[in-house]
């Protein structure tokens, strides 16, 4: 038998007739017309090059081919409505693996609780997480990451994604810094010396675009690759850190540092938050119940964002 040959439908119609034994109960079983049912017997028939459905007296009984296939039937249709209708998704019982890219800030202040639920709601998946970078894109593509939390200023047509957020910026600088007790003037933050982190996302480019719209720089003097190593060091030296406000708003006082406004003139763009995945993979159950997770857990984190918009797509 050729499978071109039969339809999803006709093999609902063999089950029903081959379990009522009849063409108007499984017509009745199935909401089509006896006429409709008494065609798909015939066209039945013909594939399978049986009857199928004998009468005998006043009842119709299988054949010894229709009462093969009825012992096989019903398992065979529950395997193909497996393959076809996806389960509900039971985190408990799920074995796998995802690669994730963060930034620093995440994986130190928001994943620490997300993690630890994790480990009771769904202690069969593996997470493997990995400091963001931009060219990163790529490896979503190419199934090298899972997801991303970053920052981006528009998401790829071939990538999905959530906005987490978008926020602005300030300065820290150390309490015994000249600047802590005044305003902050466009002419000294040019002037000062700048610590800049340099992993984990492209924070320091919207800065330097918003400076070079003015025809200025600024000078930055020492680079580190963690938020946590830049405020410690900020703490203790007369440099200048420029880092969004949610950080500045969470991790401040943590490090005794003061808070300054930008200068007035200096119009930076806000920077977007997203939280990204591949378009092959948006249908996975199991990705769909860890990005939820995740991007709960982000939007859900003490953050002072300027707003917080719903992304494109979920």
């Amino acid at each position: 038998m050729e499978l071109s040959r039969i339809n999803l439908n006709l093999l609902l119609s063999l089950y029903q007739l081959l379990r009522t034994r009849s063409v108007t109960a499984a017509a009745a079983a199935q909401h089509v017309t006896q006429p409709a049912m008494s065609r798909n017997l015939a066209q039945l028939r013909q594939i399978l090059a049986d009857p199928l459905l004998v009468r005998v007296g006043n009842e119709m009984q299988r054949t010894p081919r229709g009462e093969a296939l009825w012992q096989q039937l019903p398992e065979l249709l529950n395997q193909l409505e497996s393959l076809l209708v996806p389960s509900e998704f039971q985190p408990a019982g799920y074995r796998g693996q995802f690669n994730i890219a963060v930034t620093d800030y995440i994986t130190q202040q928001i994943l620490p609780p997300l993690i630890a639920a994790l480990q009771d709601d769904a202690p069969g998946i593996d997470l493997h997480f990995h400091l963001w970078q931009p060219g990163m894109l790529e490896d979503l593509r190419q199934g090298r990451l899972d997801l991303a939390a970053c920052i981006l200023d528009e998401v790829p047509d071939d990538i999905y994604g959530r906005q987490v957020g978008k926020d602005g910026f300030s300065c820290l600088l150390s309490p015994d810094h000249p600047l802590a007790g005044q305003p902050l003037l466009l002419e000294d933050y040019i002037e000062q010396s700048h610590l800049a982190v340099s992993a984990g996302g492209d924070k320091n480019r919207t800065v330097d675009e918003a400076l070079a719209r003015l025809g200025l720089s600024r000078r930055v003097k020492l680079t580190v690759p963690f938020i946590h190593s830049a405020l410690a060091i900020t703490a203790r030296s007369r440099y200048l850190l420029t880092l969004p406000n949610h950080i500045v708003h969470n991790l401040q006082a943590q490090y005794g540092l003061v808070r300054q406004p930008l200068p007035a003139e200096l119009q930076i763009d806000p920077t977007r938050y997203y939280l990204i995945w591949h378009r092959r993979q948006h249908q996975d159950p199991a990705h769909r119940y860890l990005r939820e997770r995740l991007f709960a857990a982000l939007n859900d984190s003490q953050a002072e964002p300027i707003e917080v918009p719903l992304a494109r797509s979920s």
